[in-house]
């Protein structure tokens, strides 16, 4: 009975972690969607490949949604028909490179500033270095309208869900499974200031059923997996640089934290290992523990999203190999 109860405990604080930024990314998203003319987002930024992710990767201290919000709002900015090497840039380094998780780890990790330096720089760089990786994939637009009135296509790299339900005031022009997307004109400008707050609010609660769903099972699935996991003796195993790197790559995939909370479970251990084995730790957690892992799936296509997983792993891996052998 003890271990459900802690089991329990542990699935609750994991959730009340996860939720609060899910909902923020959901807000931010519903509001790009109802509130911001796509036409005027898309033209003043750049298409470039190296403006691109330079600016997805600094787009976290616009949105610093973490790293549950920033799902959704990818996912917003990739139908909205943003650069795709500009969403794949803010997708990684958004949850890092913001200003909340830059002053946090300075207040946890202060005394490691050389620790807190790489995390920031380690995220920046990846994010644009698998962002012009993803510079060079062939987006295959769906054309949905031949009229100037709409947009003419959508993203295909997404998964289907339910993004907006029809209404008596829009038909849909393009439907990809459950996913309907409703621009029949512009939202923002073709109705009532009542309609698009009526709209906004709408999107916010479809959005957070469907992905909040998928949240909680990859919460739950993460809960156990940690509820069983041999803390203890994998630290033990963890001996030399090697071993103690593969450990952190497993706390990092199974710990169900986010971007604020992971420098505070390393700061405990910190002085027993070193620091590529803590960067990448504090680096794979920010971006990929289960949890988020399962609700990035339930987002971007598979195909697409183990591109990024296991590229974005392997930086990751080579930048902590590269510390631990070499500078620690």
């Amino acid at each position: 009975m003890s271990q459900l109860n802690y089991i329990y405990t542990l699935f609750i604080s994991n959730l009340l972690i996860s939720l609060p930024f899910l909902l923020l990314g959901i807000v931010v998203s519903s509001g790009l969607l109802v509130f911001i003319d796509e036409h005027q987002l898309v033209n003043r930024l750049p298409r470039t490949r190296i403006l691109a992710v330079i600016i997805g990767s600094s787009l976290g201290f616009l949105f610093p949604v973490g790293q549950y919000g920033n799902l959704p709002i990818t996912r917003r900015l990739l139908l909205q028909g943003l650069p795709i090497p500009l969403c794949i840039s803010f997708l990684i380094a958004s949850p890092t490179v913001n200003p909340f998780v830059i002053s946090n780890s300075w207040q946890v990790l202060g005394d490691h500033p050389r620790l807190v330096f790489l995390r920031i720089l380690g995220t920046w760089v990846i994010s644009i270095m698998v962002g012009l990786v993803f510079s060079a994939y062939p987006e295959k637009s769906i054309v949905v309208d031949e009229s100037a009135s709409v947009l003419k296509s959508r993203s295909t790299l997404v998964n289907s869900g339910t993004i907006l339900a029809p209404s008596e005031d829009f038909q849909p022009f393009h439907r990809s499974g459950n996913l309907i997307y409703e621009y029949q004109g512009n939202i923002r400008t073709s109705v009532s200031l009542w309609k698009q707050f009526l709209l906004f609010f709408e999107n916010i609660i479809k959005e957070f059923i469907e992905l909040g769903s998928i949240l909680l099972v990859g919460v739950a699935i993460s809960t156990v997996c940690q509820a069983f996991l041999p803390q203890a003796q994998l630290f033990q195993w963890g001996e030399n640089p090697l071993n103690q790197l593969l450990i952190m790559i497993v706390f990092g995939l199974v710990i169900s934290l986010n971007s604020l909370n992971s420098a505070y479970f390393l700061t405990p251990v910190l002085s027993s290992i070193l620091y590529g084995s803590g960067l990448v730790f504090l680096l794979l957690n920010s971006l990929f523990n289960i949890s988020s892992l399962i609700l990035f799936l339930g987002i971007i296509r598979i195909k697409f999203a183990s591109y990024i997983f296991i590229l974005t792993a392997q930086l990751i891996l080579v930048l902590g190999l590269f510390l631990n052998f070499y500078i620690s």
